[in-house]
């Protein structure tokens, strides 16, 4: 069909519906009278200019801090010694930092894909597709620990830090403790092990505040790779350079299908956790999700609400306190820059958005299946969500 013909379908739909131009004009610009009753709920999806203020973190917004945790991001050091591991192996700079993988795969194999850095610090609520933390800067902290991630400890990152960017992180943070007594301060080791256990309360917490520090600075540079507007956003704020046609029929389509009962808001998601009943792969237990998630939550050290958190608006502190479960399953992933991040889902099973809508048709029976044309004019909106990139120095990496 061509693209005067689709558009005249547009302007017909219009008419047909008894919006006229004029009266349609009152309720939204001209060039979004196409979404009719629609248009409000669109222009409300539109991204907001800045990202969120931060839960917990006084340093998100620090550029001394984000330049200490971009180095910290690619330092293979502190993982596991010998492994070669760095964020930067699951968060891939050349691919959106996302994984590239189904699922993460460094010193052992994860169970989940992990996921994407560049909508990390959209998301208002909770982090991992599970919301196991409430907070970005302590997501890292979890990770740094895990024995199939990056195999390290709260002691090893430390004492890391302190032999590489002790000057670094004293600009930011202030003194370091001395690390130097290693009876005092082992070289390695975090909670349930013999030497963290033995040591003195007062050295744990100097310990436990150096280590959420790193994870604040870390926060501070993914801060800076949040994709800004899209070509959507462009359009809806009435740019000359307007969506295609497909694009446009594509959030007509987005809609009649009820993807927007769950990807909505300007991240396209409500953070919410849903169970669409996705089988296990083969070979694989069964992923319990948020079940796990609320449980670790509870009893996580570096909420959002603990005393290694920075004091923020109490708004955001009431938010972060908030671990309900809002459902089963796994949290609905922002569908900005989707284009850019597969593959998709919690364990990585689908390569293409083409498997996804189909899986999701499959599964959510209450929604008929798009056909072939809607599927095309929804992957077409899809790509259009995809933000501009950070500015320089945020752009690059090494090696990029």
């Amino acid at each position: 069909m061509s693209l005067d013909a689709r558009a005249r379908i547009l302007f017909i739909g219009l008419a047909a519906a008894g919006v006229t131009p004029s009266a349609a004009a009152t309720v939204c610009p001209t060039h979004l009278q196409f979404l009719k009753s629609k248009c409000a709920q669109w222009q409300a999806d539109v991204l907001p200019e800045s990202i969120p203020a931060a839960r917990g973190n006084a340093f998100a917004d620090n550029e001394a801090a984000a330049a200490l945790g971009k180095k910290v991001f690619f330092d293979n050091r502190f993982s596991q010694s010998g492994s070669g591991v760095a964020c930067s192996n699951c968060h891939d700079p050349e691919h959106a930092f996302a994984e590239k993988k189904s699922t993460s795969h460094t010193i052992g194999e994860a169970a989940r894909n992990a996921p994407d850095l560049i909508d990390a610090a959209w998301y208002t609520r909770f982090h991992f597709w599970d919301g196991k933390v409430d907070n970005l800067w302590s997501a890292p902290l979890f990770t740094f620990e895990q024995d199939d991630e990056m195999g390290s400890s709260r002691l090893g990152v430390v004492h890391t830090l302190a032999s590489i960017y002790k000057v670094r992180y004293e600009k930011v943070f202030g003194p370091l403790p001395d690390l130097n007594d290693t009876k005092r301060f082992p070289a390695t080791g975090k909670p349930g092990a013999p030497q963290f256990d033995a040591m003195s309360e007062a050295d744990k917490n100097l310990v436990n505040q150096t280590y959420a520090n790193v994870g604040k600075a870390l926060e501070a540079y993914i801060r800076k790779l949040a994709a800004g507007r899209s070509s959507f956003d462009d359009f809806m704020n009435g740019s000359t350079k307007r969506l295609s046609i497909d694009a446009q029929h594509g959030m007509l389509a987005f809609t009649r299908h009820g993807c927007d009962t769950c990807h909505s808001g300007p991240t396209f998601t409500d953070e919410k956790f849903h169970n669409l009943g996705y089988p296990a792969k083969a070979g694989k237990p069964k992923d319990l999700g948020r079940a796990v998630g609320v449980t670790f939550a509870g009893k996580w050290q570096f909420s959002s609400t603990s005393k290694f958190a920075d004091l923020t608006k109490p708004e955001l502190t009431k938010k972060a306190a908030d671990v309900g479960t809002d459902g089963d399953g796994f949290r609905t992933p922002s569908l900005r820059n989707v284009e850019l991040t597969s593959p998709y889902g919690h364990d990585g099973a689908f390569d293409t958005l083409d498997q996804a809508i189909d899986a999701h048709a499959r599964i959510l029976a209450n929604h008929a299946a798009p056909g072939p044309q809607d599927k095309h004019d929804i992957i077409e909106f899809l790509r259009s969500l995809s933000g501009r990139p950070p500015p320089a120095p945020w752009s690059s990496w090494p090696g990029g």
